[in-house]
């Protein structure tokens, strides 16, 4: 067996430490803390759909302003890359390596079949599965329709995860969803 680069496990420590420490700071920090932070960001949106990341390779506000958003990852080294543009990639890649999501994995479909939009969760055929509140989508066929504080999971596991989320126009107000 060939000698391994020291390098390696500093590596695996870094990785392994910075995955520690982001739960530390997530404990050592009130909730009612966080959840004002969370508020006080939520209430400057603009009315519409969102994804809001949740999983430490998804975090990050998600704007579905396009009829299609497509979630995905990288090519990692080892891959080629896919011909299907991605238009927001979650990092996946834990030890350089893909975990469960794929790199074309899931899709948001804008419809309006009537006087408001729908948005509507496909699985683009992904290895390991998309999954709205724990039930997994389909591979195929017109997908599941999204509402208000559902769960989209890219893979089983939860790690990369998203909450689906509909910010209002409060009357008189900034944007902000009521429900919130």
């Amino acid at each position: 067996m060939a000698e391994i680069d020291p390098v390696l496990f500093k590596l695996d420590q870094l990785i392994t430490m910075s995955r520690l420490n982001d739960l530390a700071v997530i404990a050592s920090t009130d909730r009612a803390e966080r959840i004002a932070r969370m508020m006080a960001s939520l209430k400057r949106l603009r009315p519409g759909a969102y994804l809001l990341g949740t999983g430490p390779s998804t975090a990050g506000i998600i704007p579905l302003t396009q009829d299609e958003v497509v979630l995905g990852r990288m090519a990692t080294p080892s891959e080629e890359p896919s011909e299907t543009v991605v238009d927001y990639t979650a990092s996946d890649t834990l030890y350089f390596s893909p975990q469960e999501v794929s790199r074309v994995h899931a899709k948001i479909v804008r419809r309006m079949p009537h006087s408001d939009f729908e948005y509507w969760l496909l699985d683009m055929g992904s290895t390991c599965g998309t999954y709205l509140n724990d039930q997994r989508v389909p591979p195929e066929g017109e997908g599941c329709l999204l509402s208000h504080g559902d769960v989209v999971s890219l893979g089983r596991s939860r790690v990369s995860t998203y909450l689906f989320y509909v910010a209002k126009r409060t009357v008189g107000g900034p944007s902000a969803n009521k429900e919130a």
